[in-house]
This record gives C-alpha cells, structure tokens and sequence, in this order.
C-alpha cells in the first residue's frame, strides 16, 4: 500500500481500494456530515442546529457500471463489486473525496463534495471516459440506502413512504411523523436526484436487488432495469438508472446530489442551485476550497520535522473544524464538545463561542454537567463542567473578549448566572464532591470512562480528576485577577494548596503517581496490584496542575519509558487487564491493548506532550510526536498518515498491534496543536496578549511561525545556535530592534517581524 500527499499537503492519495485500514475522511456543513472512506462508503446525515438528526445515507454509496452489450458490471469505488481494476487512487481532499478507478479501458472519476452553507446535502460528480478502441453502451445504477433514523419517533419507520417522481427526476423520501411538528426540524425527508433524466428507477430495496441477489450484483444491475418500485415502511433505498454512449475517447458527466428536504418544492430549489458544475468548472466546488483555505490562514508554522508541518498547517485545522461542529458523528459528549472548542479558537471564534455557551447551558444549577446531549445522557461523569474552565479562559485569551465572563447563561434545570459563575460553580461541586483522602470524587468515572468500578458506593477517588481540579484553580485564579476578584484569587489558591498536599500525600506510589482510590481506600494503578499498575495520564496531570514536588515528574517518567513505551507512543496503562477486577469495572473488561486498557490512546500521549514542553524536555516531547504521530512508519500496521486517531491498538492486542481506532474524534488533534504553537514555539497568549517563550528541540536548528492574534501578524524566527535541548530564550528583537524578554509582544502595528534567539 502506498499513499503520496499532494505538494501543498491538502491532499492524500492512496493506491490502492483496499487498504490494511479505511482511509476515512470527514466532509461536512453546518447542516451535512458526510464520513466516508476510499471507496466512497460511510455514513451521510443530516442535523439541525438543535441537534436533531436524521440519517440519509446509511452505510453504502455505489455507483454500478454496466456495460450493456456484454453484461459486465464494476463500481466506482470498487467495493461491493470488486471487479479487477487497471489503476485505483482515492484522493481525500480537505472537504470533498476523488475517486479515479480505471477498469475494462473505462476511466470514472467520482468526485463527492459538501457544499459549504447549511444546505443538507452531498454532491456526486460523476465523469466515465472511453480509453479503449470500440464505442461503449453503458448503463449507470445509483444506490444509497436511505432510513431517516435519528429522530426519537415512535417508531419511526412506520412513517416512511418512497417513490420517484418524474417531474423532479428525483427519489423523494417522506417521513411524515406527528412528532416533526413540535420540533424544529423541518428538513427531516430526503431525496436523490441528477441532471440526467432517468432512464428507470427503484425506491425499494428489495426490488433492486432481487429476492436472491445481493449487492454485489443486484438483480436490476444484472437485468440491465430498474423495475419501477415504490416503498413504504422497509428498506428505502435510492436507485437510479442512467444510459450512456460514448464514443471511442468519448467523454460523459453526470452530477447527482442527495440529502434532506422539508418537501418537494425545496428539491426543485436546490436542483437549479446546485445541477448545474461538472469536475471541470463548478463554482460550489471552486468556494469549498476558498472557504478551507481562509480557515488556514491564521497560522502557518514550518518545522524541520515534516509531519508537524502538513499536521498542524492543514489537516488539524480540518479536524479541529469538524470536531467543534460535529463531535462524536453528531453525539455532543460534554467533555469531546468542551475540548473541540478551546482546540477551535485559533480559527474560528465565533463556533468557540457558540459551543461554549452552549456547554454552560447544559450545566445544571449545582455545578454538575451532563456528560453530553442529543440525546441527553445525565450519568455522573465527574469531570465534564470543569473542562469550561480551561476552554473559556483560552477563548477569552485568544479574543481579547473578557466580557464574555458577564454573560448571562441558563441552567439545564433552572435558573441562570453569569459565565464566570457558571465557572465557579464547577469548582465549588467539585471541592463539595470529595472522598476520605481529601480527593475529587470519582462517581462513575472520569476522563478514563472505563473506571467505572471505582466509586460504585459513591466513595472512590480519582487522582486524575484531582490534577485537573488543582489546574482548574490556577486558571480561576488567573482569571479572577484579571476580573478583579481578589477573594476568588486567594480562594482558589488555598485550594489548589490544599489539594496539591492531599494528592502528594495519598497517591504518591515510589516511583509514580497512581490513579485512583476505591471505595474502601484500595489503590488503582499501584506497585501494589496484580494488573494495572501504573497509568500515563496522572504522571503527566501532576505537571499540567503543578502539584508535583521534589523532582516526582522525572521518577515518573522514568518509570513511564520503563513500562508504557510501545514504540509508536505511550499506552494508558501496564500491564494490561487480562481478568475482571471488581474494584476497576470496565477496563478491566475490555480485551488487553484496546481503548482505555492498554492501547496507545492520542489524547493521553497529547497531555503528556504538554507536560513535557512545560517541563522543558523538548528532545523527549518531540520524540513523543514522531511516535504518535498518524504517519508513523514504526507503526506495525500503516494508518492514515492525515488523522488524529483516538488510539492505536497497543502491543498486547491479540489482533492487529498497531491499528488505529476511532479516526477523526479525538481531543488531541486540539491538544497536539496547542501543545506546539504555546508551548514548543511558545506563543502563548495571555489576557494581556501574545508572549514568546520557545522550548526548542536539540536536533533544530531554526523554526519559523506566521501568527495572526487579535487582528496583529506576527512573523517569528526562532533561532536555537548552540542546539541546546529546551534552551530558554536568551534575545529578542521586534522590527530589528531589541525588545526586552518576557514582556508581551506590541500590538499597535497590524504587522511585526520577530527574531528570537535560545541558548
């Protein structure tokens, strides 16, 4: 398998259809969301701005060619018929998927895009070319199978009606349920249409295909016909028939578009809209890409670690911009949505804003939040409000807009208050909420949402949620001096003292610190158990919410490369759980190196990459990037080198070491970022403006950032002569004059040329 990246990195193409994992790319509105791998399959929905979804494309996307004097039948994207190609490439592009599959001298190219806007919907381009020496009759057959599930109906299907319609060229999709209106949810029907009139049609999957047949080859494909067929309650399914000649070289295009509509007379809309482009000349295509390019306008950064660069200039920013409109496929968990939000703020602040605001309104009045909503889902993970703190002080440092701290913001249950409220709020149940050992109380779990067998009589302690609740106080504190509240700075202060001696009292293990205190007191993730004895993310909380002493972090990390190192990245634990333990819950369940129980999980490796840079261990921190890092050729099995993945499978998975899990919804795309633009270049903003304080590898020599913050650009070259590893920051001039260290960087100009020396 091989993959080549365009010149610029805002593309990827893969050669082959079958690759040792999907290759997955996100395309996406503010209405649409298309998940969609090399051969052109993968979800496609719909979602309103209060998170009502609706399922339009189910799973498979096929286009079937037929030739109509022989009979023979490939796909576009190859699967499902798997006819032998001549050439196959995928191309993910930053908002839009190109296929281009040679077979029995047919060229098709099949390109699949989301316009930007917030019209629900996908566009198909579809161009076949004659390279052989004979004139070719073809027939094209579309099938996209479509169930508009998502909605909390009363059993939804019982709604559904199919049928083409002739004077729309279209499959039009009715679920008319009596629940549609008491919700703002007006687009919740489909269709499917072309710019080519059809030749026949099916709305009924089962005619399609045939009593005995299957996708492979369906009946109406293998007959050369449609048969005509309407649904109604089962198997909806968009199927098209198309005629084509071409002669030898001949060339024929074809555009087909699916997605959600209120009703017809919104079908005939987006047809004179959007059927009117082809792959040569489309004005919906030509703004996608100017729209995904001014989002990566804002920061541009060149390393001489390549990885770094194609990451963070281009494919982060996607991912980032995916994550804080569509999370987890449309599921907005509390802490995905939080995170996602703070990772967005560097691109787009007003989808910051507008998601934070809406995490604070699914807080409830006594601090605690929902672990996530559409649906609701109330189980007490302990940790979700306490993300704002973070994410709303990086929004506000990034804006300048403090003011948002006064806004006043509902409750989930009742009543309102004002963000910083909100804020304080999450502290005050967070110190109400603790065990015997002066600890965060776990519930049913925290960041780690497999402890769930940690405080099931309500009593076990989370050491973990504990660093960040002391995190949490320094940027209360931060921000309460910069509101003027004195008292809260001294309150969350003392706080974080008090906290800091009960973690270094309690869970201080020797060598590391460990994870959790069960209902009776029992350690987790101690010398002291069988399985499981040491967990990433505490070693590096401990610096992340400067509760660490006397030299703890290097022991701990000694004994983190001792036992988590797999050698593309750090696992969550060792070692592994291979029996269930009561007192752990599901983690111990899960088999060895998947999810939370010893694979290399992204977001774990992205804290502890912070931490190091903190520390000033840049040589380590980048060695932690190049081994986590998605195009990591150590990696047992090759991945897609373009995605934060949510874990990689670790090395005692007895199947597949290696694989990624979960592309695309992560955390650590927006911690992976900030980690390197904060913390290893070191432009850190603040309430007051942007600082510089880089932490440069041994092995660079020179790196360069193009920054725009709060309306100024600033150019920065750092310079690292002596090639010292984290070397502190040693001169600095702004314009070729000196400008002292440490101070915050002028803003009165719209444009600033910085060098800056480490040694």
């Amino acid at each position: 398998m091989n993959y080549q990246f365009a010149e610029d990195y805002r593309s990827l193409t893969l050669d082959t259809a079958e690759p040792d994992r999907p290759f997955e790319n996100m395309l996406f509105n503010d209405a649409y969301l298309t998940r969609i791998n090399q051969n052109g399959f993968g979800n496609g929905m719909t979602m309103n701005e209060d998170g009502h979804i609706a399922h339009i494309v189910e799973n498979e996307r096929i286009v079937y060619i037929r030739d109509d004097e022989t009979g023979e039948v490939f796909s576009a994207g190859f699967a499902p018929v798997y006819t032998p190609y001549s050439s196959y490439q995928s191309t993910s592009g930053i908002g839009y998927q190109l296929i281009e599959n040679v077979t029995s001298d047919l060229k098709v190219t099949w390109r699949i895009f989301v316009p930007v806007g917030d019209n629900p919907i996908e566009i198909w381009d579809l161009r076949i070319e004659n390279g052989g020496d004979k004139k070719r009759n073809l027939s094209v057959f579309t099938y996209a199978e479509v169930s508009l599930s998502g909605v909390d109906l009363y059993n939804g299907a019982l709604y559904r009606f199919a049928e083409y319609k002739k004077e729309l060229n279209a499959i039009f999709i009715l679920q008319d349920a009596e629940q549609h209106k008491t919700i703002n949810f007006p687009n919740h029907n489909a269709f499917f249409t072309a710019d080519r009139q059809a030749e026949s049609w099916d709305a009924l999957k089962d005619a399609f295909v045939g009593e005995r047949n299957h996708l492979s080859l369906p009946s109406a494909v293998k007959n050369g016909r449609c048969t005509g067929s309407y649904a109604s309650v089962f198997n909806l399914a968009t199927c098209l028939q198309f005629k084509l000649s071409l002669d030898v070289g001949g060339v024929e295009d074809t555009r087909m578009m699916i997605g959600g509509c209120g009703n017809e007379a919104m079908i005939a809309e987006l047809k004179e809209t959007y059927l009117t482009g082809n792959l040569d000349a489309d004005a919906h295509f030509d703004a996608l890409l100017a729209d995904r390019e001014k989002m990566m306008e804002n920061i541009t950064i060149s390393a001489p670690e390549e990885s770094m660069n194609y990451m963070l200039n281009t494919w982060v920013k996607h991912q980032l911009q995916y994550g804080a409109k569509w999370v987890r496929w449309g599921y907005k968990g509390y802490r995905d949505i939080v995170q996602n939000s703070q990772g967005i703020v560097y691109q787009d602040l007003d989808q910051a804003k507008e998601s934070l605001l809406k995490a604070c309104r699914h807080q409830y009045q006594d601090g605690f939040a929902l672990r996530g909503w559409h649906p609701t889902d109330p189980m007490r993970y302990a940790d979700s409000a306490q993300w704002m703190i973070g994410a709303f002080s990086e929004y506000a440092k990034e804006s300048g807009d403090i003011g948002i701290f006064d806004t006043e913001v509902p409750y989930f249950d009742e009543g309102s208050d004002t963000v910083y409220d909100h804020l304080m709020k999450a502290m005050v149940r967070l110190r109400e909420d603790r065990g015997a050992h002066g600890l965060n109380l776990i519930f049913f779990g925290d960041w780690n949402d497999s402890l769930t067998g940690v405080g099931r009589k309500g009593k076990g302690e989370s050491v973990w949620l504990s660093m960040a609740f002391a995190r949490c106080a320094l940027l209360m504190a931060e921000l309460a001096e910069e509101l003027g509240k004195a008292d809260d700075v001294a309150l969350m202060k003392t706080w974080h003292a008090e906290m800091s001696v009960s973690i270094n009292e309690h869970c201080w293990d020797g060598e590391w610190y460990i994870c959790a205190l069960d209902d009776d007191g029992a350690p987790i993730g101690s010398k002291e158990n069988e399985e499981g004895k040491i967990f990433l993310n505490t070693q590096s909380w401990a610096v992340l919410g400067d509760v660490d002493q006397g030299g703890r972090f290097d022991q701990a990390m000694e004994s983190v490369e001792k036992y988590l190192d797999s050698g593309w990245g750090l696992t969550l634990n060792h070692p592994t759980y291979t029996k269930p333990v009561d007192n752990v819950g599901r983690l111990s369940y899960l088999r060895p190196g998947i999810c939370e129980n010893g694979s290399v999980y992204t977001h774990g490796n992205a804290f502890l990459l912070v931490a190091l840079l903190e520390r000033r261990k840049a040589d380590r921190a980048l060695k932690l990037w190049q081994d986590v890092a998605p195009g990591n050729p150590a990696r047992p099995i090759k991945n897609p080198p373009n995605v934060f993945v949510n874990g990689y499978h670790g090395p005692d998975c007895d199947l597949r070491p290696g694989m990624a899990e979960h592309t695309w919804v992560t955390g650590s795309a927006g911690w992976m970022n900030f980690a390197v633009i904060e913390y290893l270049y070191g432009l850190r903003r603040t309430f007051k403006g942007l600082t510089l304080n880089p932490c440069m590898p041994s092995s660079w020599e020179s790196a360069s950032i193009v920054r725009t913050f709060r309306g100024v650009t600033y150019e920065v070259t750092i310079q690292n002569p002596s090639k010292k590893d984290g070397a502190a920051l040693s001169s600095l001039t702004v314009n070729g004059e000196d400008f002292p260290v440490g101070r915050v960087l002028p803003s009165s100009e719209k444009q600033y040329t910085i060098t800056a020396v480490v040694d």
